[in-house]
């Protein structure tokens, strides 16, 4: 298994290396980057993926002094990674993604399928002109506040993040659902949120093959209103062409008229008590093959992207970031995408002496996923600069393997939306306590 990690780690480093072959791409001038010195291209990417989150200087020193090296100043640390194209950590991150499924042949499915949720969120950015330019604010008559959209597609059943996006605040959350469904695969069934259904989506998804699960209103459209008021558990329809997507299909290439159709399968999930009926909308049609029965529990599995925004935004706190600038705000965004799958795929290597831990027990355990990756950041660099790291890898899976907490399916919680402290640096949570 720690094989399996290493080749992953070589292939990180491989792609990293190679950077020289598109200097025009990944650098602001292809000169950069030329001459030996302490800040390297490797050195500068890899401590922004071990995110920094206290002061800079501090950061620096745990650095390089972990290395044995000499540390340099933030300015000449800051002047250096505005070198580098944020593009480059996006594209990075894709190759991670690569190595990952390529490296494993056991990765989890639903019936031969790899489960993937998407979804968006907001991001608070720092209060300045450059970030209000760059991605839109929140404002009223008292203050406005620079925030970004962020979206991300997340493997359900295996946890990696399988794409990543960041753009305005202007921007709807079905521009990166768009962007992700270019990367699809005919194996994914992609499960969404009602924010997303249109007659186009769903077009474009049968267009390219890609199964899907959407939730969707209840006041959709009229075929969705008549089949809420017929009462049936489920019901194979065809959505008429809207004005809107005929407009935007054809703007894109596409050959439609106003009299195209697409053919779904509209399924009613009781939730239990006072709570709203559900609809989904599905590509998946065979009713023998995928009975009403299992849909109620494959879209709760959709669950699994917001288990990975709290992840992402409380336990590696994206919203702490490392630089002022739009090109920094890039850069620590894709590299949380990276830092995210380093740390699963160790996480990812514990099951099996978790599934023995758990045979002899009552109640379940997990990883403790805040714990864990505390205990990765300190080690991050030792284990890629290692060039036999296999050792060392066994070690960091032997520490994540000391840390559980115990797993309580079914639980329920009121959920409260605290008002955002404006004053104060520091505040303490009785659920959490950062562990980086």
């Amino acid at each position: 298994m720690a094989t399996k990690v290493g080749v992953i780690l070589e292939g990180m480093n491989i792609f990293l290396n190679k950077f020289g072959e598109q200097r025009e791409k990944y650098l602001s001038n292809p000169g950069f980057f030329t001459r030996d010195r302490v800040l390297t291209f490797w050195q500068i990417c890899w401590f922004i993926v071990n995110q920094s989150k206290r002061s800079l200087s501090i950061e620096l020193e745990d650095h390089f002094s972990g290395q044995s090296l000499k540390s340099c100043s933030k300015g000449a640390f800051s002047k250096a990674r505005y070198r580098i194209n944020p593009v480059f950590f996006k594209d990075w991150h894709r190759h991670l993604v690569e190595l990952l499924y390529s490296a494993s042949k056991k990765m989890k499915t639903w019936r031969g399928f790899r489960l993937v949720g998407v979804d968006g969120s907001t991001l608070y950015l720092p209060s300045t002109q450059e970030m209000a330019d760059e991605f839109g604010v929140q404002e009223n008559q008292y203050v406005y506040i620079p925030m970004a959209r962020a979206g991300y597609a997340v493997d359900l059943l295996n946890g990696f993040c399988l794409g990543a996006w960041l753009g305005a605040m202007s921007e709807g959350e079905d521009v990166f659902a768009h962007e992700y469904l270019e990367l699809s695969k005919e194996r994914d069934i992609v499960i969404y949120d009602r924010n997303f259904p249109s007659f186009e989506f769903i077009y474009k998804h049968l267009e390219w093959k890609i199964p899907f699960v959407m939730r969707c209103k209840t006041g959709f459209n009229q075929v969705v209103q008549n089949f809420v008021a017929t009462k049936k558990r489920q019901l194979t329809v065809e959505f008429p062409m809207t004005r809107v997507a005929l407009k935007s299909l054809k703007s894109q290439g596409y050959k439609v008229t106003n009299d195209h159709t697409v053919k779904v399968r509209l399924l009613r999930i009781e939730l239990g008590g006072e709570a709203e009926v559900e609809v989904l909308i599905t590509s998946l049609l065979d009713a023998k093959k995928y009975p009403h029965s299992c849909f109620k529990t494959l879209y709760g599995l959709r669950w699994g992207i917001e288990t990975q925004f709290d992840k992402i935004k409380n336990k590696m706190q994206i919203e702490i970031f490392s630089g002022h600038k739009p090109e920094a705000i890039y850069q620590d965004f894709y590299a949380v995408a990276i830092a995210t799958n380093l740390h699963t795929m160790l996480v990812r290597e514990c099951d099996p002496d978790l599934d023995e831990i758990n045979k002899k027990r009552r109640t379940k355990v997990a990883i403790n996923q805040n714990v864990t990756f505390g205990i990765l950041k300190k080690r991050l660099i030792k284990l890629v600069a290692n060039a036999k790291p296999i050792g060392f890898i066994k070690v960091i899976i032997a520490l994540f393997i000391t840390h559980l907490e115990l797993v309580r399916p079914g639980r329920l919680y009121p959920r409260t939306r605290p008002i955002r402290r404006l004053n104060g640096k520091y505040q303490t949570f009785t659920n959490y306590r950062r562990a980086c």
